[in-house]
Protein backbone atom coordinates (compact mmCIF):
# COMPACT_ATOMS: atom_id res chain seq x y z
CA UNK A 1 0.00 0.00 0.00
CA UNK A 2 1.30 3.64 -0.79
CA UNK A 3 1.22 6.18 1.41
CA UNK A 4 -0.96 8.51 -0.37
CA UNK A 5 -3.85 5.70 0.09
CA UNK A 6 -3.23 5.96 3.63
CA UNK A 7 -4.15 9.48 3.64
CA UNK A 8 -5.16 12.66 1.08
CA UNK A 9 -1.96 13.94 -0.02
CA UNK A 10 0.38 11.05 1.63
CA UNK A 11 2.37 10.67 4.39
CA UNK A 12 2.95 14.39 4.50
CA UNK A 13 -0.32 15.44 5.14
CA UNK A 14 -0.71 12.52 7.79
CA UNK A 15 2.15 13.72 10.06
CA UNK A 16 2.71 17.49 9.27
CA UNK A 17 1.12 18.72 11.43
CA UNK A 18 1.76 15.78 14.31
CA UNK A 19 -1.36 15.40 15.84
CA UNK A 20 -0.34 12.22 18.25
CA UNK A 21 3.13 14.03 19.08
CA UNK A 22 1.60 17.52 20.09
CA UNK A 23 -1.45 14.97 22.23
CA UNK A 24 1.51 13.06 23.79
CA UNK A 25 2.86 17.07 24.35
CA UNK A 26 0.16 17.44 25.96
CA UNK A 27 -0.51 14.64 28.14
CA UNK A 28 3.21 14.95 29.33
CA UNK A 29 2.45 18.72 30.41
CA UNK A 30 -0.13 17.56 31.92
CA UNK A 31 1.58 14.92 33.71
CA UNK A 32 4.30 17.89 35.07
CA UNK A 33 1.28 20.02 36.34
CA UNK A 34 -0.38 16.78 38.17
CA UNK A 35 3.05 15.82 39.67
CA UNK A 36 3.86 19.17 41.09
CA UNK A 37 0.00 18.44 43.01
CA UNK A 38 -0.19 15.32 43.34
CA UNK A 39 3.03 13.40 42.93
CA UNK A 40 0.76 10.07 43.30
CA UNK A 41 -1.42 10.66 40.46
CA UNK A 42 1.20 11.88 37.90
CA UNK A 43 2.32 8.32 36.89
CA UNK A 44 -1.55 7.45 35.09
CA UNK A 45 -1.19 10.77 33.50
CA UNK A 46 2.05 10.09 32.24
CA UNK A 47 1.57 6.57 31.21
CA UNK A 48 -1.38 7.68 28.99
CA UNK A 49 0.91 10.41 27.70
CA UNK A 50 3.96 7.43 26.94
CA UNK A 51 1.32 5.11 25.26
CA UNK A 52 -0.13 7.94 23.14
CA UNK A 53 3.42 9.01 22.04
CA UNK A 54 4.47 4.91 21.42
CA UNK A 55 2.04 4.75 19.17
CA UNK A 56 2.46 7.29 17.43
CA UNK A 57 5.98 6.04 16.81
CA UNK A 58 4.84 2.68 16.21
CA UNK A 59 2.99 4.71 12.91
CA UNK A 60 5.65 5.94 11.89
CA UNK A 61 7.72 2.89 11.48
CA UNK A 62 4.91 1.24 10.25
CA UNK A 63 4.40 3.93 7.19
CA UNK A 64 8.13 3.49 6.74
CA UNK A 65 8.10 -0.39 7.59
CA UNK A 66 11.59 0.23 9.36
CA UNK A 67 12.71 1.90 12.63
CA UNK A 68 11.50 5.23 12.55
CA UNK A 69 14.31 7.59 13.52
CA UNK A 70 15.56 8.84 10.88
CA UNK A 71 15.84 12.57 11.16
CA UNK A 72 16.18 15.44 13.71
CA UNK A 73 12.38 14.95 15.08
CA UNK A 74 12.07 11.32 15.90
CA UNK A 75 15.79 11.94 17.22
CA UNK A 76 14.51 14.01 19.78
CA UNK A 77 11.25 12.71 19.94
CA UNK A 78 12.81 8.94 20.88
CA UNK A 79 14.73 10.96 23.43
CA UNK A 80 11.78 12.31 25.23
CA UNK A 81 9.90 8.74 24.64
CA UNK A 82 12.84 6.68 26.64
CA UNK A 83 12.81 8.96 29.28
CA UNK A 84 9.35 9.07 29.91
CA UNK A 85 8.98 5.23 29.58
CA UNK A 86 12.12 5.03 32.36
CA UNK A 87 10.19 7.34 34.16
CA UNK A 88 6.74 5.67 34.48
CA UNK A 89 8.71 2.19 35.26
CA UNK A 90 10.56 3.88 38.07
CA UNK A 91 8.02 6.20 39.32
CA UNK A 92 8.69 7.89 43.11
CA UNK A 93 5.86 9.76 44.54
CA UNK A 94 8.36 12.55 45.16
CA UNK A 95 8.50 15.67 43.09
CA UNK A 96 12.07 16.41 43.24
CA UNK A 97 12.79 13.28 41.72
CA UNK A 98 9.79 12.62 39.15
CA UNK A 99 8.86 16.51 38.62
CA UNK A 100 12.62 17.21 36.23
CA UNK A 101 12.34 13.57 34.41
CA UNK A 102 8.68 14.56 33.23
CA UNK A 103 9.96 17.68 32.38
CA UNK A 104 12.63 16.84 30.51
CA UNK A 105 10.59 14.66 28.39
CA UNK A 106 8.18 17.64 27.61
CA UNK A 107 11.24 19.89 26.89
CA UNK A 108 12.65 16.58 24.13
CA UNK A 109 9.58 16.30 22.41
CA UNK A 110 8.68 20.41 22.48
CA UNK A 111 12.05 20.11 20.79
CA UNK A 112 11.31 17.89 18.53
CA UNK A 113 8.47 19.47 17.19
CA UNK A 114 10.26 22.50 16.25
CA UNK A 115 11.73 20.45 13.28
CA UNK A 116 9.94 18.84 9.91
CA UNK A 117 7.76 16.06 10.85
CA UNK A 118 7.16 15.18 7.50
CA UNK A 119 7.91 11.63 7.35
CA UNK A 120 11.55 10.58 5.69
CA UNK A 121 13.07 6.71 4.45
CA UNK A 122 15.84 5.40 5.90
CA UNK A 123 18.88 5.36 3.90
CA UNK A 124 20.68 2.33 2.98
CA UNK A 125 23.10 2.83 5.44
CA UNK A 126 20.73 2.57 8.44
CA UNK A 127 18.60 -0.65 7.20
CA UNK A 128 21.01 -3.24 9.29
CA UNK A 129 19.05 -5.41 12.11
CA UNK A 130 21.73 -3.69 14.39
CA UNK A 131 20.24 -0.09 13.65
CA UNK A 132 16.88 -1.05 15.52
CA UNK A 133 19.29 -2.94 18.44
CA UNK A 134 22.12 -0.41 18.59
CA UNK A 135 19.44 3.04 18.95
CA UNK A 136 16.54 2.01 21.25
CA UNK A 137 19.33 0.58 23.78
CA UNK A 138 21.53 4.10 23.51
CA UNK A 139 17.92 6.21 24.53
CA UNK A 140 17.05 3.80 27.15
CA UNK A 141 20.38 3.96 28.34
CA UNK A 142 19.94 8.32 28.44
CA UNK A 143 16.72 7.99 30.22
CA UNK A 144 17.96 5.68 32.73
CA UNK A 145 21.04 7.87 33.49
CA UNK A 146 18.59 11.00 33.61
CA UNK A 147 16.37 8.64 36.64
CA UNK A 148 19.75 8.08 38.50
CA UNK A 149 20.93 11.82 38.25
CA UNK A 150 17.29 12.84 39.69
CA UNK A 151 17.70 10.20 42.25
CA UNK A 152 21.36 11.83 43.11
CA UNK A 153 19.03 15.07 43.57
CA UNK A 154 16.82 13.89 45.82
CA UNK A 155 19.82 12.15 47.57
CA UNK A 156 21.70 15.78 48.21
CA UNK A 157 18.40 17.06 49.66
CA UNK A 158 17.24 13.77 51.95
CA UNK A 159 20.55 11.77 52.44
CA UNK A 160 17.84 8.73 52.42
CA UNK A 161 20.19 5.40 52.38
CA UNK A 162 16.79 4.38 49.80
CA UNK A 163 17.95 6.84 47.05
CA UNK A 164 21.45 6.30 47.25
CA UNK A 165 20.32 2.55 46.14
CA UNK A 166 18.96 3.73 43.50
CA UNK A 167 21.50 5.79 42.06
CA UNK A 168 23.61 3.08 42.15
CA UNK A 169 20.92 0.80 40.66
CA UNK A 170 19.86 3.01 37.72
CA UNK A 171 23.30 4.32 36.94
CA UNK A 172 24.38 0.56 36.80
CA UNK A 173 21.63 -0.49 34.32
CA UNK A 174 22.18 2.53 32.23
CA UNK A 175 25.65 1.40 31.93
CA UNK A 176 24.54 -2.43 31.03
CA UNK A 177 22.27 -0.64 28.35
CA UNK A 178 25.02 1.36 27.02
CA UNK A 179 27.60 -1.26 26.83
CA UNK A 180 25.26 -3.90 24.56
CA UNK A 181 24.48 -0.34 22.53
CA UNK A 182 27.77 0.34 22.19
CA UNK A 183 28.33 -4.11 21.07
CA UNK A 184 25.30 -3.66 18.64
CA UNK A 185 27.43 0.13 17.27
CA UNK A 186 30.51 -1.68 17.02
CA UNK A 187 28.63 -4.52 14.67
CA UNK A 188 26.87 -1.94 12.81
CA UNK A 189 29.87 0.13 12.00
CA UNK A 190 31.51 -2.74 10.27
CA UNK A 191 28.26 -3.31 8.63
CA UNK A 192 27.91 0.16 7.75
CA UNK A 193 31.49 1.30 7.44
CA UNK A 194 33.68 -1.48 7.39
CA UNK A 195 34.87 -0.57 11.06
CA UNK A 196 34.68 -1.70 14.30
CA UNK A 197 35.73 2.20 15.78
CA UNK A 198 35.58 6.24 13.66
CA UNK A 199 37.65 9.31 14.97
CA UNK A 200 34.68 10.72 15.20
CA UNK A 201 33.33 12.85 17.87
CA UNK A 202 29.74 10.59 18.59
CA UNK A 203 32.12 7.85 19.51
CA UNK A 204 34.64 9.44 21.49
CA UNK A 205 31.90 10.93 23.26
CA UNK A 206 30.10 7.48 23.58
CA UNK A 207 33.43 5.81 25.08
CA UNK A 208 33.78 9.07 27.36
CA UNK A 209 30.33 7.87 28.88
CA UNK A 210 31.41 4.13 28.92
CA UNK A 211 34.38 5.06 31.17
CA UNK A 212 32.54 7.64 33.07
CA UNK A 213 30.28 5.18 34.28
CA UNK A 214 32.97 2.46 34.57
CA UNK A 215 34.64 4.71 37.25
CA UNK A 216 31.22 4.91 38.67
CA UNK A 217 31.36 1.25 39.28
CA UNK A 218 34.64 1.21 40.31
CA UNK A 219 34.22 3.73 43.20
CA UNK A 220 30.66 1.46 43.94
CA UNK A 221 33.20 -1.65 44.47
CA UNK A 222 35.96 0.25 46.59
CA UNK A 223 36.35 0.72 50.28
CA UNK A 224 35.40 3.79 52.16
CA UNK A 225 36.50 6.55 52.11
CA UNK A 226 36.50 6.62 48.13
CA UNK A 227 32.94 4.79 48.26
CA UNK A 228 30.33 6.85 49.42
CA UNK A 229 26.95 8.19 48.51
CA UNK A 230 27.34 11.32 47.66
CA UNK A 231 30.56 10.96 45.33
CA UNK A 232 28.14 8.25 43.14
CA UNK A 233 25.44 11.14 43.40
CA UNK A 234 27.56 13.75 41.95
CA UNK A 235 28.96 11.01 39.58
CA UNK A 236 25.68 10.62 38.70
CA UNK A 237 24.68 14.35 37.81
CA UNK A 238 27.61 14.97 36.28
CA UNK A 239 27.30 12.11 33.95
CA UNK A 240 23.92 13.39 32.82
CA UNK A 241 25.60 16.19 31.51
CA UNK A 242 28.11 13.67 29.66
CA UNK A 243 24.58 12.33 28.50
CA UNK A 244 23.99 16.04 26.93
CA UNK A 245 27.04 16.45 25.28
CA UNK A 246 27.33 13.43 24.25
CA UNK A 247 23.36 13.22 22.33
CA UNK A 248 22.51 17.16 21.61
CA UNK A 249 26.11 18.35 21.34
CA UNK A 250 27.81 16.12 18.94
CA UNK A 251 24.61 15.65 17.12
CA UNK A 252 23.38 18.70 16.90
CA UNK A 253 25.32 21.57 17.72
CA UNK A 254 28.96 21.23 16.87
CA UNK A 255 31.60 18.98 15.28
CA UNK A 256 30.75 17.01 11.89
CA UNK A 257 29.70 13.51 12.99
CA UNK A 258 28.53 10.52 10.80
CA UNK A 259 26.00 10.25 13.69
CA UNK A 260 24.62 13.74 13.01
CA UNK A 261 20.83 13.92 11.78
Amino acid sequence: MSLDAIAPGGATALFAPAGLFHLGLASYAAALLVTLVRPAAGVWVLSVGTGVHLLAMALRGWLIGFFPLTNKFESFSAAALAVALVTVLTWRPVRLYTAPLVGLACVALAAGLRFPTALSFAPPLMQTVWYPLHVPLSFLAYGTWAAAAAAGLVWFRDRDAAWAADVDTLALRGFALWSLSMICGGVWGVVAWGTYFLWDVKILWSVILWFHYATFIHLRLAPPPWSNPSTRSALALLGFVWVLVAYVGTSFLFGRSSHAF
